[in-house]
């Protein structure tokens, strides 16, 4: 093999190994320092979050302490009862008790189901009474002012003699919907 040969053949290694390495390995070595400087930057952004998480675990029970005391809170203004069944039965007590109170004749009281999930659980009545245009206001206010915290989505009034005798009270028929909130326990 001449001098020239022997030159030709490392030039042409050369150049080889050159555009082996500028095709293939420089671009995977750009590819794994880019690979590793993100996760380095995902990790340490990880790092960051449980280290403030941690710093904020005292403030976290302090606000956990705070919603369970305020849950607590709200049970005078809950339908009495543990299931549906105890939440209509306490509820349609309710409602009979107040439209006597204030001389309303109870028709019907016929439940609502309602399918919500969760902790809380709506509990509804349709009611049908009749009595006069006091006695329906005073429902009203006992009903959305008192304890347990009910509210009336529906109302439908109609009085039963329009043209009737003005000394004597009116009678209107009273079709309303009432709804509140009880706390479903598990196990009951």
């Amino acid at each position: 093999m001449t001098a020239r040969d022997r030159r030709a053949l490392l030039v042409g290694g050369s150049v080889l190994f050159a555009a082996v390495l500028l095709l293939r390995v420089v671009p995977w070595t750009v590819r794994q320092v880019v690979s590793f400087r993100t996760r380095a930057i995902e990790r340490t952004a990880t790092l960051v979050r449980a280290r403030d998480l941690a710093a904020g675990l005292p403030a976290s029970r302090d606000s956990l302490r705070e919603a369970l005391a305020a849950i607590v809170g709200l049970a005078p203004q809950l339908v009495d009862g543990s299931t549906s069944a105890e939440a209509q039965a306490s509820l349609s007590g309710l409602v009979s008790l107040a439209a006597a109170r204030h001389s309303l004749k109870v028709l019907r009281l016929d439940p609502i189901n309602d399918s919500a999930a969760g902790v809380f659980h709506r509990v509804g009545l349709h009611v049908e009474c009749e009595g006069d245009v006091a006695g329906l206001a005073a429902l009203l206010r006992s009903l959305e002012t008192g304890a347990p915290l009910l509210s009336v989505p529906d109302l439908s009034v109609q009085a039963l003699d329009p043209w009737g005798d003005p000394k004597v009270a009116e009678r209107l028929h009273i079709e309303l919907t009432i709804a509140g909130w009880y706390l479903l326990r598990e196990g009951s």
